[in-house]
């Protein structure tokens, strides 16, 4: 169904992600204060799996999205 290297994409993608994304997010919505480790570690755990959930289910269409768009933006203009 999927392959290795997909689901592996898909777990670390989704660390990377989701740490970046709670990560801005926290520091806009609290900033740096006290309380900004405790929050921080309490919103990745939840967006990682559903950051890796999503990349493997949203993954074909994607690549499927990206190569329509590709083979549109070469094909030859009148």
């Amino acid at each position: 169904m999927f392959s290795l290297a997909a689901i592996l994409f898909a777990v670390l993608m989704g660390f990377f992600m989701s740490l970046t994304l709670t990560l801005c997010i926290s520091i806009y919505l609290i900033g740096f204060n006290a309380m900004f480790l405790d929050k921080w570690l309490q919103l990745w755990p939840i967006a990682y799996p559903i950051a890796v959930v999503s990349i493997i289910i949203y993954r074909p269409l994607v690549l499927n999205l990206s190569g329509k768009l590709v083979r549109w933006y070469q094909m030859p203009k009148k």
